[in-house]
């Protein structure tokens, strides 16, 4: 690998998202660069074509330490930040037959209501809305930084981010068969 491909992986890595390049050459570099270290690109959808593109783990890499006991440098993800990622993504993943990625918008307050009891009990009559909703809204942000949901546009509805177009399919059938136990609004 040429450094000046290293640069352009190096590059796709810290931008999570590439946009389109204008030279077809360049994104054919990139996926070289990409596989020679066992990588893949992904490419996430727009309405019209390709939004960009993820660098990725190889679909048959097995990462280090998967299925093993946790040292102390990896830092496991708190209950209410599992729960949020569930119910965002039945939310938003309304075709279970589909890929998850990119899926729909779903508004914020649904998919906080699937996660906060109805009945839950605040702390004090000022903070009486936020309070039951606090560790949720906390967990949509560490989401949202992680790529696992895209960026808040400011308009109260939550999307699917590009860390999801990366999962691998064994991983995405596991969530097909989860599917109903994921946090949602009973409806009915």
């Amino acid at each position: 690998m040429s450094g000046d491909d290293a640069y352009l992986l190096a590059r796709a890595r810290a931008l999570r998202v590439v946009p389109v390049p204008d030279e077809a050459d360049v994104l054919q570099r990139l996926g070289r660069a990409a596989e020679a270290v066992e990588r893949r690109l992904v490419t996430l959808a727009a309405g019209d074509g390709a939004a960009g593109f993820l660098v990725t783990w190889g679909q048959d890499v097995e990462l280090a330490g998967a299925g093993q006991e946790r040292s102390g440098t990896h830092r496991e993800a708190s209950p209410s930040v599992l729960l949020m990622l569930g119910a965002c993504l039945r939310a938003c993943w309304t075709d279970v037959e589909q890929t998850p990625y990119p899926g729909t918008a779903a508004a914020e307050e649904d998919v906080l209501a699937a996660v906060v009891p109805p009945d839950a009990v605040t702390v004090r009559a000022g903070i009486a809305h936020y309070a039951p909703t606090a560790p949720y809204r906390k967990a949509l942000r560490v989401l949202r930084a992680c790529g696992y949901l895209a960026a808040d546009a400011g308009d109260g509805m939550v999307r699917l981010g590009p860390v999801v177009a990366a999962w691998p399919e064994r991983d995405v059938d596991e969530l097909r068969r989860g599917y109903p136990v994921l946090p949602h609004i009973e409806e009915g």
